[in-house]
């Protein structure tokens, strides 16, 4: 072996002293390029040579990049790091083999991470050299790779997706108007076909754009996000394979900055009352299935805001009333008025003011019959003393929590719930009143904090009423421990998947993925 690095490092000398007539030690360079399945020494050194040279010899560099290819599959993680470290120089003295180069490095993204990292800042170089052709092999890659993933859970586009559109959009001064626009309109297929991490990817991008400088460009954003949701499909919470309420939930929280009088939120509020409503049994039995609802309700309170005329508009208030009735519960018939039971202020809030809302509609939907109209006055009634108790109970409490931000927010809450009570007990009920949602509050003090303007915006959780010991001695709780388990869907590591997703027969050259167009049908919704 000693014998063979002396040779190779014989024969650099020759090639390094020969200068203009480099071209003549064809022989020595070729004997490098083979030394590419020697020791592991050898594999460095032809590395090396292989790249300082590239240039030099025209004839050799289709194999002097199938040699590349081999050093880069090695497995040794210092050879294939060695290795590309060089490619750049390559693209700088060969710019016609970039789009060789980026697919390289595109499936070296893959790797573990000293070897991705590598991969990454070599491809930073390349961009470098040619901006324009490194973003169009990148996204060529990602519509149809050529390679396996590294692992199960991770799909082998991934980390590309991430590379172009977490580090390259910070390259400023290399973003041509032209870059940015392919950037864009990639992106745009791209959330159509992505998983968690592609998804929380490339959204802000298309956010930032001058796709929402528009009205239509807005509405464009929020069809996108609601075709990736799937709201046009059933809703199964109890679909293991799916978790459809992970994903939608995502994609509404990310839609939900888009809505306004201009973009209507009525095709997300249509699903929200037919499927997310329609199936709230099921979804209470799941691990966080209470959390998770009150999630929903948040969600759909923001939704209809924004709600647009609605062809039968009684079909999805009474799937709002229905539930409203679920934490608004009839006063007792033969026990004392006063013992009140759990009561579930912040998810009647969502729930009083999306049926506000959505009932303005079909105001007659109250009136058309006494009887009904008589059971929710009984109801609202009975909730109004509950929430009397509560707003006396809290001047003792707030002196002891100043710093819970479940109690800062309890009189907003309440302060909501009574406002919409009062337009509901008129002799005709009344939809006039305009409240400011209490978790909306929070949340804007949160991200306008100096303290901390980085932080994310937190979700309280949903506050309780209870009587202490049949009592009129009021307070705030949680049930279940709810103060303390607050859910936000995962943007991490979760199993979920948009849709079944196949792993099979994805080595490297496969390709056979096809566009974009047709990758919405395959892919998964994992991290």
């Amino acid at each position: 072996m000693a014998d063979s690095l002396a040779e190779m490092y014989e024969k650099y000398n020759i090639l390094s002293d020969a200068k203009e007539n480099i071209s003549k030690h064809s022989k020595e360079y070729l004997q490098c390029i083979e030394r590419a399945k020697g020791s592991d020494k050898e594999k460095q050194l032809a590395a090396q040579i292989i790249s300082k040279f590239f240039k030099h010899f025209p004839s050799l560099q289709d194999q002097a990049i199938e040699a590349i290819y081999i050093l880069c599959e090695d497995d040794d993680s210092l050879i294939q790091i060695c290795t590309i470290k060089i490619l750049h120089v390559i693209c700088k003295d060969a710019k016609e083999h970039i789009p060789k180069i980026v697919n390289i490095l595109a499936q070296l993204l893959q790797a573990e991470d000293k070897v991705s990292n590598a991969a990454s800042s070599s491809l930073l170089q390349v961009f470098k050299e040619d901006p324009h052709t490194t973003v169009k092999v990148m996204l060529d890659f990602i519509n149809n790779p050529c390679i396996s993933s590294s692992t199960e859970d991770i799909p082998a586009t991934e980390k590309s997706v991430e590379f172009l559109y977490k580090k390259l959009v910070k390259l400023d001064e290399k973003l041509t108007p032209e870059i940015n626009d392919l950037l864009l309109e990639e992106g745009k297929k791209i959330i159509l076909d992505s998983n968690a991490t592609e998804f929380l990817t490339v959204l802000p991008f298309l956010a930032s754009s001058k796709l929402t400088k528009t009205i239509a460009g807005q509405q464009e954003l929020v069809n996108l996000i609601a075709e990736r949701a799937e709201i046009d499909k059933d809703f199964d919470p109890l679909d293991e394979g799916s978790q459809n309420a992970d994903k939608i939930m995502m994609c509404v929280e990310h839609a939900l900055p888009f809505f306004s009088a201009n973009v209507e939120s009525t095709r997300f509020v249509k699903f929200y009352c037919d499927q997310i409503l329609g199936h709230w049994k099921e979804m209470g039995t799941l691990k966080d299935g209470s959390i998770m609802q009150y999630q929903f309700l948040k969600q759909l309170a923001e939704l209809s805001t924004h709600c647009g005329k609605l062809e039968t508009p009684s079909f999805y208030v009474v799937q709002i009333f229905d539930k409203l009735k679920l934490y608004m519960p009839l006063p007792p018939e033969d026990c004392d008025i006063d013992k009140m039971p759990n009561l579930d202020f912040t998810s009647v809030e969502c729930l009083l003011y999306s049926f506000h809302r959505i009932a303005r509609q079909c105001p007659d939907f109250l009136t058309s019959d006494p009887m009904v109209l008589k059971d929710f006055r009984s109801r609202l009634n009975y909730f109004s003393r509950g929430v009397g108790g509560c707003k006396k109970s809290l001047e003792k409490i707030q002196i002891k929590n100043k710093d819970d931000e479940k109690i800062k927010i309890a009189p907003a809450v309440l302060d909501n719930i009574t406002t919409l009570i009062k337009d509901l007990f008129y002799t005709t009920p009344v939809y006039k009143c305009n409240i400011h949602l209490s978790f909306k509050s929070l949340e804007k003090k949160i991200k306008l904090s100096p303290e901390n303007p980085q932080a994310p915006q937190k979700r309280h959780a949903p506050i309780h009423f209870e009587s202490s010991n049949g009592s009129t001695n009021k307070q705030i709780r949680s049930n279940k421990g709810a103060e303390n388990k607050l859910y936000t869907p995962p943007s991490g590591k979760f199993s979920s998947n948009f849709q079944s997703f196949d792993r099979v027969n994805r080595g490297r050259g496969r390709g056979g993925r096809g566009t974009r167009g047709s990758r919405g049908s395959s892919r998964s919704w994992r991290n």
